[in-house]
C-alpha cells in the first residue's frame, strides 16, 4: 500500500477534480479519520484553486501536489511555478465583521491556516512551495 500520493496539474481546473478524487481515495485507503481527511481536502482545494485563479502569468501554472502519511501525520506539499505569493503573509480576515462588511477573499486561506497544524512557505528557483502537516489519532488495532 503506497504511503505517498503525487499528482501534477497543468490544465487548470480541468485537472483539479481528478486530483481531489485521487487525494480523497488515497486518504480513505490509509484510514485517515474523516475530520482530518476533510480538512486536508479543503486545504488542497483552497490552495490549488487560488493558484489557478491568481498565480497565472502566461498560460496555466503547473502545480505539483504531494501527500505522505506516516505515524498519524499527513504531510502535504504544493509546488507551483506561478506568480510569487506567500499566503502566510496575507493578513487574516476580520471575522468579527458582518458578511456584508467584509472584503471578498481571504477566508479560504484563513480556514487552511486554522485547520492545519503547521504551514510553511518558501520561494526557490521561481517556484512557490507550501508545506503543511495535519496530525490525526491512530486507531487502536485489536
Amino acid at each position: 500500500m503506497a504511503t505517498e500520493f503525487n499528482c501534477t496539474l497543468s490544465d487548470g481546473d480541468a485537472d483539479l477534480q481528478a486530483m481531489m478524487d485521487g487525494a480523497e481515495a488515497f486518504l480513505a485507503e490509509h484510514a485517515v479519520p474523516d475530520r482530518a481527511a476533510a480538512q486536508t481536502l479543503i486545504a488542497l482545494d483552497e490552495i490549488v484553486s487560488n493558484i489557478f485563479a491568481h498565480g497565472v502569468r502566461e498560460g496555466e501554472p503547473t502545480v505539483t501536489v504531494g501527500l505522505r502519511i506516516a505515524e498519524g501525520r499527513i504531510a502535504g506539499e504544493i509546488v507551483d511555478d506561478g506568480i510569487a505569493f506567500d499566503p502566510l503573509a496575507a493578513a487574516p480576515p476580520d471575522t468579527r465583521l458582518s458578511i456584508e462588511d467584509r472584503p471578498i477573499g481571504g477566508l479560504g486561506l484563513h480556514i487552511v491556516r486554522e485547520t492545519m497544524d503547521e504551514i510553511r512557505y518558501d520561494r526557490d528557483h521561481g517556484r512557490n512551495r507550501l508545506r503543511f502537516h495535519k496530525m490525526f489519532a491512530l486507531k487502536d488495532s485489536d
